[in-house]
């Protein structure tokens, strides 16, 4: 089966689907691309090379948790006025936070927040290092 992509390039696949028209095809193909995208993006920016767990609730816990870690480690940044970022990984990123090693910075930017939170909400969340 031969299709265009949008820039008229030819793509040429194989497949058993006979019953399938060709425009469906590609559009199971795309939807297909886009998810091999989404976790090259995730291999490469939430540094995540591989999966522990091989059932769906180890791949989702993983996968939130790894998606946690990047939006405060980018927010952290942003907040701290670092523009210059550098390859941390996943476990290097939760190791330094549960060790307290993470930048003074950033140990203050996250006390304002959660004392912020405690003072907006009335109540206090657990203590980090």
């Amino acid at each position: 089966m031969i299709f265009q992509d949008a820039n008229g390039h030819d793509i040429r696949v194989v497949t058993n689907v006979l019953e399938a028209s060709a425009e469906k095809i590609a559009e199971m193909y795309q939807e297909r691309w886009t998810v091999e995208v989404f976790f090259r993006w995730i291999k490469q920016y939430l540094n995540v090379p591989t999966l522990f767990g091989t059932n769906e609730h180890a791949v989702y816990n993983q996968l939130f948790a790894a998606f946690i870690a990047y939006v405060l480690w980018r927010w952290l940044y942003h907040r701290t006025e670092k523009r210059t970022t550098s390859s941390l990984s996943f476990l290097s990123f939760v190791r330094r936070f549960f060790s307290g090693q993470l930048p003074l910075e950033w140990k203050s930017e996250m006390a304002a927040v959660l004392f912020e939170y405690a003072r907006i909400y009335g109540r206090s969340m657990p203590n980090f290092g």
